[in-house]
């Protein structure tokens, strides 16, 4: 064979091998990168049961999460070393999608270790084991994925463990801030009402005598325990001197974690803007409902509200009229025509429920029914505290709480994950804060605007009403853990700036002190709103709003600059 022969022959052979090489690469980078997502996984359900139990697994139902501060280290370790091994593969030889997969993921291992590491809040804030106690329980009741006789057994266990988990968390708790102690307080009384009374009623139809000596035993230990606990919390409030101010480091990096590559002041500017808007707008609402006297214009809202025996009803009703909108509207696909079903919050939620929607575990495949609860007035309470609730349930704000909690808010995103099977394990278990919940937030005004309740003003002022909740839920975050404002300051600014109620103000500045992350309402819808505009800019006459939210909806619950990478839109998030 001519020299020159063998060379062509030489060259075609060198040609045929490259992308078989490559794909070699790939397949070998690929395989690496899901044992790593499995290792993670893995690690996280045993670490936490009842994270485990939320998802929809039940391998660990009978275990209660080690709160230890060795365990702590425990998942330091484990995340750092997973982290270094997803760094450390080539990017370039992942799918597009295992890319994005990939920095969700590692996200999500930066949020764990900074509150494992420098928030820290297992040594700061009671309320930490407080809401194990409570919901370790109550998981293992509002679902019926198993046999009660199961799930039962299942409480007992874990009730068994409660004592334990309680007095490791005394051995971690120093530095505690008095508003920590004062939150965990008063969660602590529900949670005591909610174990000695609902527990076992929710258990009542088991027809055991041994087992039910068995949940009498282990919730008189569990309720012991924390009335223990209870009383130690009281016994430290008056040396409790620590501080929740996480500093703008630190809250920096919580954006981080959820891929929001804006600096602090940046998002606070946004909110602050969007505060001054949203003023204007609800000022000049109340103008429309009554010119004469503005200021009266909320009292005429809450006036229209049903009665206690109507309030369920018109809910249902009102998701029934959204679904409606939405198919005439052309707002988003619905994957399907499945509704949750309307009730009363069970008794034994009503502590930890005022009104939401309660989907199963994104891995849940045995109770998959949906619930859209909403709490109302005990008959036993006096007429005027029955009012009072049901005049905040008014016809505007209660179809605003149900276009946020189901339609096309976060019943929707769970119709939309149904409706997606074949996403991979880190997008099934997403749940970006800013898109979850800036999203429905982002669904209210988007709603309004698309011609929903036909400009009633009423209902107008109603949305306006939570979105300026929302926008002094960042300002007041950020200022804050920033040391810009005190705790009492962001209560008044709630109150005169916002224009909420005495009665919502305090409780909604303590949520700020230790959930930082609620800036994520505004900051999310603000996100949303921003990728929209872009989207439009950048296919200007070919633009279709329900093709957006279609393809935002299908991406999952990911941060929005993930969303926004995989629709090809260029641009910043703010």
């Amino acid at each position: 064979m001519a020299l020159k022969a063998i060379r062509a022959l030489a060259f075609c052979s060198a040609a045929l091998m490259l992308p078989v090489a490559a794909h070699a690469a790939a397949t070998s980078a690929t395989a690496s990168y899901q044992a790593i997502v499995k290792d993670y996984f893995d690690a996280q359900w045993k670490l936490h049961p009842t994270a485990a139990t939320s998802t929809g697994l039940h391998n660990w139902d009978d275990q209660l999460d080690d709160v230890s501060a060795a365990a702590h280290a425990k998942e330091v370790t484990i995340l750092k070393d997973i982290k270094a091994k997803l760094k450390a593969i080539d990017g370039t030889k992942l799918s597009l999608t295992d890319r994005d997969d990939r920095d969700v993921l590692v996200g999500e291992i930066d949020r764990t270790l900074l509150e494992d590491e420098t928030v820290q809040l297992w040594r700061h804030d009671p309320g930490t084991y407080v809401n194990i106690l409570t919901y370790a329980a109550f998981q293992l009741i509002e679902r019926d994925f198993a046999p009660l006789q199961e799930r039962m057994k299942n409480t007992i266990a874990r009730e068994k463990l409660m004592p334990a988990m309680l007095a490791e968390g005394k051995k971690n708790l120093t530095n505690m801030p008095p508003v920590f102690i004062d939150v965990a307080l008063d969660n602590l009384g529900g949670g005591i009402d909610f174990l000695s009374k609902d527990v076992p009623a929710a258990f009542k139809d088991v027809k055991d005598p041994a087992l039910q000596k068995q949940l009498a035993d282990s919730t008189k230990a569990a309720v012991d325990a924390a009335k223990d606990f209870k009383a130690w919390l009281i016994a430290q409030k008056p040396n409790a001197h620590g501080s929740f101010v996480m500093g703008r480091d630190a809250l920096q990096r919580l954006l981080a974690s959820d891929l929001v590559d804006v600096p602090v002041e940046k998002v606070l500017a946004a909110g602050e803007a969007q505060l001054a808007k949203d003023r204007a707008d609800y000022i000049a609402t109340e103008k429309l409902i009554d010119p004469k006297n503005p200021d009266k214009a909320m009292d005429e809202v809450e006036a229209d509200h049903p009665d206690a025996a109507h309030l369920i009803s018109t809910a249902r009703d009102g998701l029934v009229s959204l679904q409606t909108f939405i198919e005439q509207h052309h707002i988003l696909t619905l994957p399907s025509k499945m509704l949750p079903e309307v009730a009363p919050t069970p008794p034994f939620a009503r502590a930890v429920i005022f009104g939401q929607t309660d989907a199963p575990g994104a891995l849940e495949t045995h109770a998959t029914k949906a619930y859209y609860f909403i709490t109302p007035p005990e008959p036993t309470w006096p007429k005027a505290r029955q009012d009072k609730l049901l005049s905040y349930f008014n016809r505007s704000f209660l179809q605003n709480l149900t276009v946020h909690e189901s339609l096309p808010g976060h019943f929707t995103q769970y119709l939309f994950q149904r409706a997606n099977p074949n996403w991979s394990m880190v997008r099934k278990t997403a749940g970006s804060y800013t898109t979850t919940e800036g999203w429905a937030h982002y669904s209210e005004q988007m709603m309004i605007e698309q011609g929903l309740s036909k400009g009633d003003a009423k209902v107008h002022l109603a949305q306006i009403n939570d979105a300026l909740l929302r926008d002094c839920r960042l300002i007041g975050s950020i200022k804050m853990h920033t040391g810009q404002i005190t705790l009492e300051q962001d209560t008044q600014m709630l109150e005169k700036q916002c224009f909420q109620s005495p009665a919502v103000a305090p409780g909604e500045a303590k949520r700020g002190t230790n959930d930082p992350g609620y800036y994520s309402y505004t900051l999310g819808k603000l996100e949303i709103l921003k990728l929209r505009a872009d989207a439009q800019k950048k296919e200007g006459k070919n633009f279709n709003l329900t093709k957006f939210h279609d393809q935002f909806m299908n991406s999952g619950l990911v941060p929005v600059s993930i969303i926004r990478r995989e629709m090809g839109v260029e641009g910043s998030s703010l």
